[in-house]
Parts: C-alpha cells; sequence; structure tokens
C-alpha cells in the first residue's frame, strides 16, 4: 500500500482551499464544476462557497491541518503604525458626514510556514488601536473616536528573489487573506464649540440613567466582528543565526458595517452619528522572526546521545 506523505497533503489542502478562496473574491461561479478534492478539502470547499466570514473559519480549519507534524516554521513579533478611515454605505450618508483619517498602530505574533514553489502561509494574532474621526452637522461637530480590537489575519504570501548584494539571499513578497477583527472597547471625545470626552458602551441607551450619562457613548445593535481582506507587499532580509526582518505595506479593506444608521446614542442635544459604515486600513509594519527546524534540532539532539553513549562504552 502507498504511504501518504501527511505534510505534502497538508500543502495541498492549503494550495486547493487559497485557490478557491481567491475565486471566491473574484467572483467566479462553482455551480456546475466538479473538483478532484481530498476529502479534508471538501470540507474546505463548502466554506469557500460562502461569504467572508466562512472564508475566515475555513482558513482556520487548514491552519489545524497545518501542523503538529510540519517540521520547518517561523515565529516572530510585528509592530508599526497605521492610518484608517471610513467608508459609508450610502451616498446620502456621505453628503451628511465626512471621514477624516485616523492614525493608530498595530501589534501581534505570528507564525509562518514555507510551503513549496515559493509559497507560504502565514497566520497573525495581535492588538491594534483605530478609530473613526467624523464631522456632521455642516462640520461644525466633531467626533473623534479611538477603538481597541484584537485581530487575527491569515495570508498566502508568494515571494520572489531580490537582489541586495552580494551574498545576502533577500526576497520581496506579495499576500493576500481574510482578515478578522474584535471590538474590545473604546472613547473618544465630542467637539462643537466647547468639548467633552465618553467612554464607549456596548449597550442601549436608557430612558431613564440612573446618574447623569453625558461621558458614555452608547453603541448598540453593532457588529463587533469585523470581517475583511488583507492584500500586501513587502521585502525581508536575512540577519544572523537563522533570523530575519521583514518590512510590509498591507492594505485592509473592511467587509463589515460597525452598524446601522441609528447603533450610536448621546444625551447631548444635537448630537448624531451613523455606524453603517466599514473602515479602510493602511498599515507599515516590521517583523522579527526566528527560522525553526524542528527535525534538524531532533537529528542534533539524536547525535549527541549517540556520542554519550559511545564515550561511556569506552570508559
Amino acid at each position: 500500500m502507498k504511504s501518504v506523505d501527511p505534510k505534502r497533503e497538508t500543502r495541498n489542502n492549503v494550495y486547493i482551499f487559497f485557490k478557491l478562496y481567491l475565486e471566491k473574491i473574484l467572483g467566479k461561479g462553482h455551480e456546475n464544476h466538479e473538483w478532484d478534492l481530498p476529502d479534508r478539502s471538501k470540507i474546505l470547499q463548502a466554506y469557500a462557497m460562502t461569504d467572508v466570514r466562512k472564508i475566515f473559519f475555513a482558513c482556520a480549519l487548514t491552519w489545524a491541518f497545518l501542523p503538529s507534524y510540519g517540521q520547518q516554521f517561523s515565529i516572530g513579533v510585528k509592530a508599526g503604525a497605521l492610518i484608517n478611515w471610513g467608508s459609508f454605505g450610502d451616498k446620502d450618508d456621505k453628503a451628511e458626514y465626512s471621514h477624516k483619517i485616523k492614525p493608530g498602530f498595530y501589534a501581534a505574533g505570528l507564525v509562518f510556514f514555507p510551503l513549496k514553489n515559493k509559497y507560504s502561509f502565514q497566520t497573525e494574532f495581535g492588538f491594534s488601536q483605530r478609530g473613526r474621526k467624523i464631522t456632521f452637522n455642516e462640520d461644525t461637530w466633531e467626533n473623534n473616536a479611538v477603538y481597541y480590537f484584537a485581530d487575527a489575519s491569515m495570508l498566502l504570501r508568494r515571494s520572489f528573489p531580490l537582489n541586495l548584494g552580494p551574498n545576502i539571499p533577500s526576497q520581496w513578497f506579495i499576500n493576500v487573506g481574510p482578515h478578522v477583527s474584535y471590538w474590545i472597547s473604546g472613547k473618544g471625545k465630542i467637539d462643537a464649540g466647547g468639548s467633552y470626552s465618553y467612554n464607549v458602551v456596548f449597550d442601549e441607551m436608557p430612558l431613564e440613567p440612573s446618574a447623569p450619562d453625558f461621558d458614555k457613548m452608547y453603541l448598540y445593535d453593532i457588529n463587533r466582528w469585523l470581517f475583511g481582506i488583507d492584500v500586501g507587499v513587502g521585502f525581508s532580509a536575512p540577519l544572523k543565526q537563522n533570523r530575519k526582518l521583514t518590512t510590509e505595506l498591507r492594505f485592509t479593506s473592511g467587509h463589515t458595517f460597525f452598524g446601522s444608521k441609528t447603533s450610536a446614542s448621546n444625551r447631548t442635544l444635537g448630537f448624531t452619528d451613523n455606524l453603517r459604515a466599514n473602515e479602510k486600513i493602511l498599515s507599515l509594519t516590521v517583523a522579527y522572526t526566528i527560522d525553526v527546524n524542528v527535525q534538524a534540532s531532533r537529528k542534533g539532539k539524536s547525535t549527541k546521545d549517540k556520542e554519550v553513549k559511545r564515550e561511556k562504552i569506552r570508559r
């Protein structure tokens, strides 16, 4: 019976998923197409034919197949600055409200799996500070909000050789994949001639509060899980002892509205807001990674054990 290489099977599953994923994004149909897939990949196919949210969880399923038996991978940390801005869903809302660019930051840990043909799979788990800066009431009022998110990304990367100099095996790359954020908390400041600060409360505004609550921004019927697509380009340069430094410019296109037109409430007379908008993010980050080769380390340990045994026999 012919043995199956589990590592090769996992790689094939990853390739098949991302092929389906990219075709989903490009709008190609799957209705009358039969795929010759392994059993596990049929699960991925079912997820890939649904919306962006299911795509992310299919990617997570792929991650579960990756591996305990993966022999080579890289681990590291990354951080950098970002800017984000909003995009309203309706043309009328764009005339009533104006979005401004809001700066922030992003930090994450990452795991990177090399595949074949210069492809690789990377997953990130991190934290970001983003927000919204909008003007309304004929641009006489401003709502400057800061939001905090837990983030996760899964990316398929294709690398290309880059010549930075003699004996410097560098690479540049492009990557694409799903992104999900969980809205943790927030705060902000409203400026209408005078200004006051507030904290975000994820609840409906009470009709009769037990205490004055002008310092609270109530957000009700919102989407705390926000889904989007990451597209990035960057380059990596080797350091000493299996270390690498990677710089990436990434654009994230949000696909989920924060909420509805009536999701935000504040007791200040004249305040209005509209959360039927998603976000666009542009980030520039630097990552420091360490390459790990499990198979090589096991061989090294085995060799040392044999040398110890030989030394005991000689004695």
